[in-house]
């Protein structure tokens, strides 16, 4: 069986490693485009709560702590690894209380860092071949008790 992005992965069976791994890596492929969106379509995706927070968990979770999976199943290449590698360690450096300016939503959209780590978005898109897929979302909101609860599916589509 091969990788294909338009599939949802999580309609199979993620006891089975490789579906488990074609689950995260198509979920890493949302959050690189995710990433690589303008600030306007980026707080869309996310909806509610801290955007650059969310999309960098995100990141974390669907490359750092699954790239050994990856590898395991020749999802990535050496060079491939070695990029997303660099916007980790992008990410990483910019963590702590010195740089609160890069994790504040408001300056999302002016940001000259933020629009660098766009731009590594994309060009890691391109590298992986997945260059011609966009976002496509439902997302159901309700408010419990004065809690807002936030449902959202998002999939993969052709540009």
């Amino acid at each position: 069986m091969e990788f294909d992005p338009l599939v949802d992965y999580g309609n199979f069976d993620l006891t089975d490693e490789i579906n488990l791994a074609y689950w995260k890596f198509a979920e890493l492929i949302k959050t690189l485009i995710t990433l690589s969106s303008d600030a306007e379509r980026q707080s869309e995706i996310i909806g509610y709560g801290l955007v650059c927070d969310e999309m960098v968990e995100d990141f974390e979770l669907y490359f750092t702590l699954a790239v050994e999976l990856y590898k395991r199943f020749n999802l990535l290449t050496d060079f491939q690894i070695e990029k997303l590698s660099e916007l980790e360690y992008y990410f990483d450096s910019r963590s702590g209380v010195r740089l609160l300016d890069f994790w504040n939503d408001s300056l999302l959209e002016t940001s000259e860092e933020w629009q660098i780590f766009r731009q590594m978005a994309k060009n890691i898109l391109e590298l992986l071949g997945m260059q011609n897929l966009k976002i496509e979302f439902e997302r159901k909101e309700s408010i419990n008790q004065k809690i807002i609860v936030q449902s959202t599916k998002i999939r993969l589509v052709k540009k």
